[in-house]
């Protein structure tokens, strides 16, 4: 699920700042233009602020997500060309060092719906912790006068956090199971994301992404398992044809 456009809108006189900046930036061939605060130092004082209000082991998982978070930002670049990254980071330039408030929730639903729940291994709590934490952001960010309130977006943030963390629980769930339950035997494979088509108690049915073998199924799981799933899920991993039909045989990943 991607976010709405709406979720880059930013205080105005902030972003109209920095939309200048950027402007005279290129009209003096300049690699890096400036900003009045960059994504850096707002996330630092968020940070900062936590520290004050939250228990240590709280706090860690927070900085654990705006960790990860600015990690993304500097990998994708979102709401940025090629061309900007090449002439930023040539000057030695960051995304996270470049630009403002304008751009600090560009990538808040790529981040939540495929990032963590694909790219990120080993970071459990945090992941399961990270849809309260950037909502936690993302009313900091209104309340500091960073970001202009918005329905859609923070209804938009509730929708993907309160799923991010059943996914995960799925997930831990999932590869349990797997390997509890792996067949002796069993011939031809596939692997790659699937999308969750249909649930059932005791099992699921699943249809590949990039493939035309149609729906395979019904795979059996446990019954808490297929009532934790939900029909839209994307699931990484590998199905197997065994004499019985088809059944997981590796889980790399759940995503909402």
């Amino acid at each position: 699920m991607k976010l709405p456009e709406s979720l880059t809108s930013s205080h105005s006189g902030q972003l109209e700042s920095d939309k200048d900046a950027l402007n005279e930036a290129e009209r003096d061939g300049m690699s890096r233009p400036k900003v009045i605060k960059t994504i850096d130092k707002i996330l630092d004082e968020f940070l900062a602020e936590q520290r004050t209000l939250l228990a240590r082991s709280t706090l860690s998982k927070y900085e654990t997500v705006i960790h990860l978070y600015k990690s993304y930002m500097e990998s994708y670049w979102p709401g940025h060309e090629h061309g900007e990254y090449d002439k930023i980071t040539d000057a030695g330039g960051t995304y996270c060092g470049t630009f403002g408030a304008g751009d600090i929730r560009e990538g808040f639903g790529e981040f939540l719906d495929y990032f963590l729940p694909r790219k990120v291994i080993g970071a459990g709590g945090a992941t399961k912790a990270a849809g309260t934490v950037i909502k936690k952001l993302n009313k900091w960010l209104v309340e500091k006068a960073y970001c202009q309130p918005d329905e859609v977006v923070s209804d938009s943030l509730k929708e993907i956090g309160c799923d991010l963390g059943p996914s995960q629980d799925l997930f831990d769930r999932l590869s349990e199971w797997v390997l509890e339950n792996e067949p002796s035997e069993y011939g031809e494979m596939a692997r790659g994301h699937f999308i969750v088509s249909k649930v059932e108690p005791g099992q699921i049915w699943l249809e590949p992404i990039l493939s035309a073998k149609g729906t395979l199924g019904p795979s059996p799981v446990s019954k808490a398992i297929s009532k934790s799933c939900k029909v839209g899920w994307d699931l990484g991993g590998a199905v197997a044809k065994t004499a019985k039909g088809w059944r997981l045989v590796e889980v790399w990943n759940v995503s909402p």
